[in-house]
């Protein structure tokens, strides 16, 4: 019986010392675990991570860029295009600005006021025969403006009436 008591003192040694171990275990992971909300919470979040092989990746790469190539291609179409209307828009807003340089010359404001025969001179209207358009818009009086001694609203006004009158002996002369 004595060799019975020697094998379970030694199964007993064995507990405590396991029971030890588990202790101290526990008390290392006493401050990590007794937050209950940060670890419920830490626990509650999942990441699933999906691993996928690389020619299937490089694949789906390619894919992506052929399917994105056409509109990438339009977007750089459409911003030469607003490009080059700007362009179009600042040559012509360089013009005006030139135009208006041009009529604030004092030089040319003082001899306008001093000598008013020269401005009544420029406005005179002139006859202006028509080629394109048929017999009736033939000799049509047309008066002839300096556009440096019109203000700028008139200028835009002279210019539109211009191009009115170019479509009208256009739609003229196609009707006859």
């Amino acid at each position: 019986m004595t060799d019975y008591l020697s094998f379970l003192g030694s199964c007993v040694a064995a507990t405590e010392s396991s029971v030890d171990t588990i202790d101290r275990c526990i008390m290392n992971l006493q401050p990590g675990v007794s937050d209950l909300p940060r670890l419920t919470r830490v626990l509650a979040n999942e990441h699933l991570y999906l691993l996928l092989p690389d020619p299937l990746l490089q694949e789906y790469k390619t894919e992506l860029a052929d399917s994105l190539v056409p509109q990438i291609n339009t977007l750089v179409e459409r911003a030469e295009e607003v490009i080059e209307r700007d362009e179009k828009k600042m040559k012509s807003l360089e013009e005006r600005l030139a135009i208006i340089r041009a009529n604030k010359n004092p030089s040319e404001q003082d001899a306008q006021q001093t000598n008013p025969s020269t401005a009544r001179a420029r406005t005179a209207t002139a006859f202006v025969s028509s080629s394109s358009a048929g017999g009736a818009a033939k000799n049509i009086p047309t008066p002839a403006f300096d556009a440096k001694s019109l203000n700028p609203a008139h200028r835009r006004k002279l210019v539109m009436l211009k191009g009115k009158r170019e479509r009208l002996e256009k739609e003229l002369a196609r009707l006859s």
